[in-house]
């Protein structure tokens, strides 16, 4: 059995799907010394593997596929795509991985892109033993489950070397710290006192 994480095992299904991951990136264009926000959508080939929880039922994770799987497509502000040479010199400066978001990064090793919602999330707390807490006694391994003001489900972290951590869609930032997360979503799109923490 492979173990990954919280996870006991996983499955290749060979089932090849793809999915859009979108970002916007601060862009300094070219020799003008003009910046903008650019919108880039990140068309990405998975495979889909079935994890396991442990009491053995299965979910879909994401894996990467390897070599060229990500085609970036990049639009100004106001939605129009960029023409292929502002496209060409935009995407080699693109900083992004795709491997694994925040609920791989949380619930599997960082090693898949991981969809979760509700459903799926009150299963893993369930099959996995997690056990209600409050942020002053989480221990490491611990969870923590972010949500918006309408209790939709936005994002996760959990405690690394005693520190609450997590990883934003497909940027490269590992933010350090509950605070730090607090800080990336403006208030209308996070409800701190709607969070949820766990020990494993």
């Amino acid at each position: 059995m492979k173990s990954i994480g919280n996870i006991i095992e996983s499955f290749e299904t060979g089932q090849i799907s793809l999915y859009e991951i979108s970002e916007r990136y601060y862009y300094n264009f070219f020799d003008s010394n003009e910046k903008s926000w650019v919108k880039v959508s990140f068309i990405t080939g998975f495979e889909e593997y079935y994890v396991y929880t442990k009491k053995g039922t299965n979910l879909v994770a994401l894996k990467k596929l390897e070599g060229h799987a990500t085609y970036p497509i990049v639009f100004d502000l106001d939605g129009k795509r960029l023409d292929k040479a502002a496209t060409s010199k935009v995407v080699p400066n693109l900083n992004y991985n795709n491997h694994f978001n925040c609920h791989g990064f949380t619930f599997l090793d960082s090693k898949f892109w991981f969809l979760l919602d509700q459903k799926k999330l009150d299963l893993l707390i369930s099959e996995n033993y997690y056990q209600p807490c409050t942020k002053s006694t989480l221990k490491e391994g611990g969870i923590c489950i972010y949500y918006n003001s309408q209790n939709e489900l936005i994002h996760s972290a959990k405690v690394i070397n005693g520190i609450i951590q997590s990883k934003f869609g497909i940027n490269t930032i590992i933010t350090q710290g509950e605070q730090e997360i607090i800080e990336k979503y403006d208030s209308s799109s996070l409800d701190i006192t709607k969070t949820k923490y766990y020990n494993i």
